[in-house]
């Protein structure tokens, strides 16, 4: 009877131990199961601070491109109008020079003089002389316009680039630091 005391005692502190043990454990998951939940909620958190931020990024940005990419069209094809005017106008002053030339033919051959004809000759090929000259100067312009605009819409591309990565860099810094 003396052994089965001893070993009910021992026993008995055994599980006393062991009940101890459990109560340790629950506890720490209890603790755990808690800090999980919170992670889970901040994580939750983070990711719709991360939505709201990608929501203003793009409606900020977003028409900033659009009406650079609006821009564009309309100066090229502005441009491609001046290149086809200045055609048009190198070829009537080809046309007047040849006129020119074959009228300064005939009279060399005649041994005649048309002032009149040369004088209108020459006073039109000084005006299309101007007119090329002023259509050089808007094609000057609206390249250099062109260029800017270009340039403009370039540097806002890069300007979104550098903020999606800026974006993305932070996402990943706080990502890091919530763990």
């Amino acid at each position: 009877a003396v052994v089965s005391t001893q070993s009910t005692g021992e026993e008995q502190e055994e599980v006393a131990y062991l009940r101890a043990k459990i109560e340790t454990f629950r506890g720490h998951r209890t603790t755990m199961e808690t800090k999980h939940h919170d992670l889970l909620q901040r994580l939750a958190e983070m990711e719709q601070n991360w939505d709201e931020e990608d929501a203003e990024f793009e409606s900020k940005w977003r028409p900033k491109c659009k009406e650079e990419e609006k821009k564009t069209p309309q100066l090229y094809e502005r441009n491609r109008q001046l290149r086809l005017e200045l055609q048009m106008l190198y070829k009537q002053a080809d046309t007047v020079i040849s006129h020119a030339q074959a009228m300064k033919a005939v009279d060399d051959r005649k041994g005649m003089a048309f002032p009149s004809i040369k004088n209108n000759l020459r006073i039109n090929l000084q005006k299309l002389q101007a007119e090329v000259t002023e259509q050089r100067k808007r094609v000057a312009t609206a390249n250099i316009k062109y260029e800017a605009e270009k340039s403009n819409r370039e540097a806002v591309e890069k300007e979104v680039k550098q903020l999606r990565q800026e974006l993305i860099n932070s996402k990943i810094s706080s990502s890091v630091s919530g763990r």
